[in-house]
């Protein structure tokens, strides 16, 4: 495991540093276009953790919704986005798919609200200026605070694989996880693994 590791670390950097020397004459997000549109959904997931790679036996009936508006930039001479994101998110029952609830907060149908975003990613790897992989964060603030996460104030994560089909299409498979980073006496997050579909132009 531990030489799995190292492999892959040393190839994140390798293509990363390979992606700054790019960064400034190609964007994988969006080619030779300056605007990008992004159709998102999301399954939720019963996970509590910033990576929810282990929870995948605990779906959730909880789902997710958002169109975001890009523009390309940099982030530390790696390709970047900067994000509007207008998100929303719906729920209903009482657990998850499996009849269980690893907190004690899955009453889903309370927590569908609406999440205005503004976030940043960055590209730390790509291949063949199509496939491309990385990570972003920002801020958030959905419209109530509830049981599940009682501030208002979000600090979203998420993780991300997509490819660039043509000038105008992409794809991206996405982790996306909210948090309040502990500022509210609950933190159980929300976490998705969700398809998106972008349109640049």
């Amino acid at each position: 495991m531990k030489k799995l590791i190292v492999i892959l670390t040393g190839f994140i950097c390798a293509t990363g540093a390979a992606a700054a020397a790019d960064s400034e004459t190609f964007n994988p997000f969006f080619g030779d276009r300056r605007n990008q549109v992004q159709l998102i959904l999301g399954q939720g997931f019963d996970s509590g953790e910033l990576i929810l790679f282990n929870h995948l036996s605990n779906p959730a009936p909880y789902y997710m919704i958002a169109l975001s508006y890009s523009q390309p930039n940099t982030f530390f001479r790696l390709p970047g986005r900067q994000t509007i994101s207008a998100i929303k998110t719906l729920g209903w029952g009482k657990h998850d798919y499996n009849g269980k609830c690893r907190f004690d907060a899955c009453d889903w149908g309370n927590y569908g609200d609406e999440i205005a975003m503004l976030s940043q990613d960055f590209v730390f790897s790509f291949f063949h200026r199509r496939m491309y992989a990385g990570a972003g964060s920002g801020v958030a603030v959905q419209g109530q605070q509830n049981g599940r996460l009682n501030t208002k104030f979000l600090i979203p994560f998420r993780m991300f694989i997509g490819y660039r089909f043509n000038d105008s299409w992409n794809a991206e498979f996405i982790m996306q996880h909210f948090s309040n980073g502990d500022t509210g006496d609950q933190n159980n997050v929300y976490d998705f693994f969700a398809l998106s579909v972008l349109y640049n132009f």
